[in-house]
């Protein structure tokens, strides 16, 4: 079987419909949180969520908008624009975001979470030293993470002990070791900071314990033009080119 993993589409529908174009052929596909904020589609993104019936989780910006996170522990980019989105969704919309999970089961011993597993919508796991506190207190065989918009893995030897992390700003091909845990961040669909603009996603294939995280381009100047067209902040429409 093969899954889709995407995160961090951040309300950019021209990303999203082209990773969704190369994810055609895939299902289930999970999206690991934020599918809002920054962008100046929320209501799009949302929809087509719910229209694929993608097993989504909640992360942050979702947390901002429900209420399980204060607004001022953001950033003032993000908060404009969470304020902004705030007034776009509906009681629907607020229903749905309400109810996502915080976690999720994608297959046996492999888990979807935002952040982390000790603070799913809130920790960046950015360096070795986090890493290992998640694999020495945590046990898993894959952690699969958005929340940084850098995509890239981390693996640990069982034995050993060691973790090393591997950096997927161009993608990258993983063949599962028995011998290794992982923590891989699926980078962002809708908003990448690793200097890359394209939008990442990953495939993963169960059967063959091998994982692919992809990079693909979509047209940045549309969504851009929405955002300077909803009046959000010019940096938000800026950076997309930039991928930072």
């Amino acid at each position: 079987m093969k899954i889709g993993i995407i995160a961090d589409i951040h309300g950019n529908a021209e990303a999203l419909l082209a990773v969704l174009r190369e994810l055609e052929n895939i299902e289930p596909i999970f999206c690991l949180g934020d599918i809002v904020g920054y962008g100046a589609d929320p209501v799009f993104c949302i929809d087509k969520m719910r229209e694929m019936d993608c097993w989504c989780l909640k992360g942050n910006h979702e947390g901002g908008l429900t209420g399980e996170l204060e607004l001022h522990d953001f950033n003032d980019y993000a908060r404009q624009a969470l304020l902004w989105t705030r007034e776009q969704l509906n009681e629907q919309d607020y229903n749905f975001l309400q109810k996502l999970p915080k976690r999720v089961d994608i297959a046996p011993d492999i888990l979807g979470v935002h952040g982390s597993p000790r603070h799913p919508l809130w920790e960046y796991i950015l360096d070795d030293d986090t890493a290992e506190e998640i694999f020495h207190r945590f046990d898993f065989k894959i952690y699969f993470i958005g929340h940084s918009h850098v995509p890239g893995y981390f693996t640990y030897h069982r034995d050993d002990k060691v973790v090393h992390y591997y950096d997927a700003t161009e993608g990258a091909e993983l063949i599962l070791d028995d011998d290794h845990s992982y923590i891989i961040n699926a980078g962002s669909v809708g908003q990448p900071r690793d200097g890359n603009p394209q939008a990442c996603f990953i495939i993963f294939d169960t059967e063959k314990g091998a994982i692919s995280i992809r990079r693909i381009s979509y047209p940045v100047n549309q969504a851009q033009e929405k955002i300077i067209k909803a009046n959000l902040p010019q940096f938000l429409a800026e950076r997309l080119a930039l991928g930072i």
